[in-house]
């Protein structure tokens, strides 16, 4: 009797452990398959498209909003931990203005011209996000890029005016700006090749420069000299 107890205890045991196992397989099934209510279409293309997203369900203008404390309109959005966040998103932000400005920096150099990136999408280590800011913000430094192209006498002015965008944007996401981007994305100047211009010329060969030793003055080398 002791031994059927025994026995169905186990079974029951084994029985949990399959329902459990089951659940979680069935709830991976509708993640995929778009069945399961928590998970939309658009958010499972995104997510085989581009990986996961280490914002949750913050994304582009809503990431932004979030961030800068706005209300957020959509009551399925979960905000979460900001704090958690704040570094990623720092770098999430510092990467959309520096590309901002490459891009317009490689339309200047081939005299081209395109629609700057308001939203963009930033790869990180394990996936990646949409990344906003506001339009005028993201139209000037894309044309602050052109100009450090077609109008270089400017540079100087141009980086300060990047850290002063950097520095407006920072202060809505609660950040302090602690480099310089406008310096560090100007062009570089070699400063050896500035140096080496200032180099005097080689002077000329003269006969001192002969690798034959100077004799004392009155006396010639002859021929014996060389038989001694």
């Amino acid at each position: 009797m002791e031994w059927i107890l025994g026995l169905l205890v186990l079974v029951l045991g084994a029985t949990a452990i399959i329902v459990i196992y089951l659940s979680e397989r069935i709830n991976v099934f509708e993640t995929l398959l778009g069945l399961n209510p928590k998970v939309t279409t658009d958010k499972l293309a995104e997510h085989v498209t581009y990986g996961p997203n280490p914002f949750g369900d913050l994304n582009g203008e809503n990431l932004w909003k979030a961030m800068t404390g706005e209300k957020i309109e959509d009551p399925n959005i979960e905000v979460g931990d900001l704090n958690k966040v704040k570094s990623r998103y720092e770098m999430v932000l510092s990467r959309h203005i520096e590309t901002l400005i490459e891009d317009g920096r490689f339309d200047g150099r081939a005299g081209e011209r395109s629609q700057p990136k308001s939203t963009m999408r930033i790869s990180m280590l394990r996936g990646s996000v949409e990344s906003y800011m506001p339009y005028v913000e993201a139209s000037r430094l894309y044309e602050i890029g052109q100009e450090i192209e077609t109008k270089p006498e400017k540079a100087d002015k141009l980086a300060s005016e990047v850290d002063e965008i950097v520095d407006d944007l920072f202060v809505q996401v609660g950040f302090e700006r602690t480099r310089s981007f406008g310096r560090a994305l100007l062009p570089q100047v070699d400063d050896d090749d500035e140096n080496f211009d200032d180099l005097p010329d080689p002077e000329p060969d003269t006969p001192e420069s002969d690798d034959t030793l100077a004799l004392p003055p009155g006396e010639e080398k002859t021929d014996s000299d060389d038989t001694r």
